[in-house]
């Protein structure tokens, strides 16, 4: 039965449309735009239908109150407060239409949402206040300024001292640094 009523619902729309099209192209004149906007009216809410998915029957309800309000705005020419019942009508369907087409009857109260709750974060790395006499100070306050650590001299891998490497120190430049050569006066304007 749910594969009989969507070919039939399909077909229905568009044989209106093309009806409605035929008679706006007959009649001509100022009943063209309202005709027009009807077969698309019709178009739209059973086109919606022969999907069965109920956003896009919301969808094709809302397409229908709209095509039609066009219709009467064109039909009887009263663009002005025409669109301001049209927009009334419409927000009037949507709000009565949409809880319809998720299974809730209109009005009722919706299940709030909450965002799960995040796992507690680690509290970000705070150096100890009195560091221990044998070990220099891991942080220094940003206002005195860096302050290079001495290097210790060996480190023990297992049971055994190695010394390190020394290393000498690299010259502030150890590369020639380009310099640009200006003239010494600028040449003559044409």
């Amino acid at each position: 039965m749910y594969r009989q009523r969507r070919p039939f619902f399909g077909g229905l729309g568009g044989g209106i449309f093309l009806l409605c099209l035929a008679l706006a192209f007959l009649v001509h004149g100022s009943f063209f735009l309202p005709l027009l906007f009807v077969g698309l009216a019709f178009a739209a809410l059973l086109g919606s239908l022969s999907s069965g998915k109920p956003q896009a029957t919301y969808g094709g309800i809302m397409g229908f109150i709209w095509m039609l309000g066009l219709a009467a705005l064109f039909a009887f020419n009263l663009w002005w407060p025409g669109i301001l019942i049209l927009l009334a009508i419409s927000a009037i369907v949507g709000t009565t239409f949409r809880p319809m087409m998720r299974g809730m009857p209109a009005g009722a109260p919706q299940q709030p949402y909450y965002q799960p709750s995040q796992p507690p974060q680690q509290p970000y790395y705070q150096p100890s206040q009195s560091p221990q006499p044998s070990e220099p100070p891991s942080y220094q306050p940003y206002q005195e300024g860096y302050q290079p650590q001495s290097q210790p001299e060996s480190y023990q891998e297992g049971n055994k001292i190695y010394p390190y490497p020394h290393q000498q120190p690299q010259p502030s430049q150890e590369y020639e640094q380009p310099q640009a050569q200006y003239p010494q006066e600028l040449p003559p304007q044409q």
